[in-house]
């Protein structure tokens, strides 16, 4: 886009200064005229010679017209250039906001799941937990401090002895973050009987939870590749 920018004005530039060049040349000849000359010159040659210089002064007068509507052009251009740029700049950054590739803060909860001597989570406990907070219209989802995304991998490793997620090694407590509606989080997390919190605190398992506002998750920082996705072109 600067590129852009400065090769729109270098043009201009190199426009200008060679019309004005040539205004400066054409007076300056004009004014180098020798007088003597002028009147010895017949009625008939000093008229054609008024005329051609009339002829020249209208083509001047028609190239300052036309650099000048040049120049119009290429602001127009550099400005809306600079409109388009904002507008895709804003684009990117709301569609990296979207796939989790940038940092966010809101308000919502904070889960901590901690192991006891009793139960132990696994990868399959995460998932539950995960699929009840989209559910419940979570906007941003991390395990300790991984973002979840589309692509997000939760598993169990060696019938669960350790938990991947994202591909990297997470142990316990773990703590979930999620921005979002905190009435809609109660009414799923907290169902009654059914919702994540009491169904786990029921079976012995060790649940924390507190809703919080300004939380902030990290955004997702590996790259994001789509090996079977394609665009359908066909319509």
């Amino acid at each position: 886009m600067e590129k852009g920018k400065i090769t729109i004005s270098i043009v201009i530039f190199f426009i200008t200064t060679m019309l004005v060049s040539l205004i400066f040349i054409q007076f300056r000849t004009v004014e180098e005229t020798n007088s003597m000359g002028i009147e010895s010159m017949r009625e008939d040659e000093l008229r054609q010679e008024i005329l051609n210089w009339k002829t020249k002064y209208n083509e001047i007068d028609e190239k300052i017209k036309s650099n000048n509507q040049k120049i119009e052009d290429y602001s127009k251009i550099i400005q809306n250039n600079q409109e388009s740029s904002e507008l895709l700049d804003k684009e990117l950054k709301e569609y990296d906001m979207l796939v989790g590739k940038t940092d966010v803060i809101g308000n919502g909860i904070v889960l901590k799941l901690t192991d006891n001597k009793d139960y132990s989570y696994t990868a399959s406990n995460l998932v539950y937990l995960v699929n009840e907070l989209k559910y419940a219209g979570a906007e941003a989802i991390s395990i300790n401090n991984q973002r979840v995304i589309n692509t997000t991998d939760i598993v169990g490793i060696n019938s669960n002895q350790y938990i991947l997620v994202n591909s990297e090694r997470i142990v316990g407590p773990y703590e979930i973050k999620a921005i979002g509606n905190k009435d809609e989080f109660e009414k799923i997390i907290n169902f009654p009987k059914e919702g994540f919190v009491p169904y786990y605190r029921t079976k012995g398992y060790t649940i924390e939870m507190s809703y919080q506002d300004n939380i902030k998750i990290n955004g997702y920082d590996k790259q994001i590749t789509l090996k079977y996705l394609k665009e359908n072109k066909e319509d």
